[in-house]
């Protein structure tokens, strides 16, 4: 859904959900401030019984003159209806008759909700809906199609402050951002904000109720002691909480990961930690969230969103009886997600002895299929430490003379020196052309913040074809168990889940590595 789209309607009112978090306020302020740029009569409400009394969200609105109504009836019903960071069906989102409705959030859509609504007259009306649930924030979706729209956000310092704070808020202080387009929205945005504005907000977060709920929490900790995890179950609070919580948690000398979480109203959040290299809190929070809502971050600091639905018929799945409230039902679930997260892997170290033999596996050999490369010294002088941002992270390292980026077929980048890119490859001069998510990015990885200056470049801009040569083959077999390669180049470890291979190079069976399932079958042909 492009944001043009709805500019045929001439009166629209933008909806937070009830008692709306700072995320929802940056979100539905940047709609406001584009329809209202394009002349449209426009306002921001949000419902429930309650207005906003924390202390930064009420500074929030104040200093960035956010025009946002607390409202418990519409006089007249609105020709479109928005809903930001919530979804019109919710139960935490007031329901307001409208002629039609649209959706943007990044939020899971709950269990069997059928996307239509019912006019006066009977007629089911579609929603029109941009949900993109592997966001940290509502606000990046929404920096992301005015960004589309050529809507100069950088221009507006108290826009920009309002999306770059509900980024902040909504992913821990960026530590559960999961997206490269929320570091892209948070590198774009910092040059162009109201830092005075900003340290105020971070700074009035915390009350001393809430500094109650996080003593308490942390006096009743759930420990597994086999596993060296930690469950801490907080009562309902701002988000934000849990992180305190957790991040005192993993201090504690017999914790390696810990999760603390709280219901909230249409769900629970939860905050996850690990300070353990077998364990990265990242892709924790993915597996204790997987098919019943979204979790990611960072290696060391993620979190993650259980959609209350989804969750109930899980603890319904595993316990066979109904969970007595949604607090109950995440305590159960994350406890036996933890527990038989650390019962069922395999740990491989690369050039160690006990690195599988893969000698009788089936051979294969990759495709000759059409990949984009870059010569790394066309975009910056040798010397320079760049930063690449794929769907996978963001790595670094020095630019070399001879360094080549070298863009998969799934957007992910690898760097060649130049022997081994032509030995492995054959290079076409014609355009790459890239179709997927996310084309990667990169940037110096120290930038002049003084004057603003921001060199990210879209490698797919620069990028020509290269084809593989048919060079030599892989031995490789498809992984049952969740699988975890630790290789000596990397301070973390390869992933592998049951359907993915774990391969190595005919002439090196002790160089050991993960090949994703798509990629194998997309990349690499059996051998006969």
């Amino acid at each position: 859904m492009l944001l043009r789209e709805l500019l045929r309607y001439d009166h629209i009112v933008i909806q937070g959900h009830d008692n709306p978090d700072a995320d929802a306020i940056a979100s539905a302020y940047g709609l406001y401030l584009y329809f209202r740029a394009a002349g449209r009569n426009v306002r921001m409400i949000y419902g429930g019984k309650n207005a906003v009394s924390k202390k930064n969200l009420l500074l929030m609105l104040e200093k960035l003159a956010v025009p946002m109504e607390h409202v418990t009836r519409l006089d007249e019903r609105p020709g479109l209806l928005i809903t930001v960071d919530c979804q019109y069906t919710e139960k935490n989102v007031q329901r307001f008759e409208a002629e039609n409705v649209a959706v943007i959030d990044h939020h899971m859509p709950g269990f069997r909700r059928e996307y239509s609504l019912k006019s006066d007259g009977g007629e089911a009306l579609p929603f029109m809906n941009e949900i993109r649930e592997n966001y940290g924030s509502c606000a990046t979706v929404v920096w992301d199609m005015l960004k589309s729209e050529g809507f100069p956000v950088t221009n507006d310092m108290s826009l920009a402050t309002a999306l770059y704070y509900g980024l902040f808020s909504d992913t821990g202080k960026f530590q559960e951002i999961r997206h490269p387009k929320d570091r892209d929205m948070r590198d774009e945005l910092e040059f162009c904000l109201n830092r005075s504005i900003l340290m105020l907000l971070e700074n009035s977060n915390l009350s001393q109720e809430e500094l109650l709920i996080a003593g308490k929490a942390m006096s009743k900790v759930d420990y597994e002691e086999d596993c060296g995890f930690a469950i801490a179950q907080a009562e309902k609070c701002d988000p934000n909480i849990l992180g305190i919580i957790s991040d005192a948690l993993i201090e504690v000398d017999s914790i390696g990961c810990c999760a603390a979480f709280c219901a909230v109203d249409d769900g629970v959040k939860l905050s996850v930690r690990s300070c353990e290299r077998e364990t990265r809190a990242d892709e924790l929070a993915a597996y204790m969230t997987d098919g019943i809502g979204s979790g990611g971050g960072h290696m060391r600091k993620s979190g993650g969103f259980l959609v209350e639905d989804l969750l109930n018929e899980e603890y319904c799945r595993l316990f066979g009886d109904t969970a007595t409230d949604t607090a109950q039902a995440a305590h159960a679930v994350l406890r036996f997600r933890m527990k038989e997260y650390f019962r069922n892997q395999v740990f491989i170290y690369a050039g160690s002895e006990n690195v599988p033999d893969l000698s009788g596996e089936k051979m294969y050999r990759k495709k000759c299929l059409p990949m984009g490369y870059v010569k790394a010294t066309d975009l910056y002088p040798e010397g320079t430490m760049v930063s690449v941002r794929m769907l996978e992270g963001d790595v670094r390292f020095t630019v070399r003379s001879d360094t080549y980026f070298v863009i998969g077929i799934e957007g992910e980048v690898y760097k060649n020196d130049e022997s081994y890119f032509l030995a492995h490859n054959t290079p076409i001069d014609e355009p790459y052309v890239y179709s997927g998510e996310y084309a990667p990015t990169v940037q110096a990885a120290v930038r002049a913040i003084s004057i603003g200056e921001d060199d990210r470049k879209q490698l797919t801009d620069y990028a020509k074809v290269c084809i593989p040569k048919k060079g030599s083959c892989i031995r490789a077999r498809e992984l049952e168990v969740r699988t975890k390669v630790f290789v000596p180049w990397s301070e973390s470890y390869l992933l592998g889940k049951p359907g993915d291979y774990l391969a190595a190079r005919a002439e090196d069976p002790g160089d050991v590595y993960i090949i994703n399932r798509q990629i194998m079958a997309r990349s690499y042909e059996e051998v006969d």
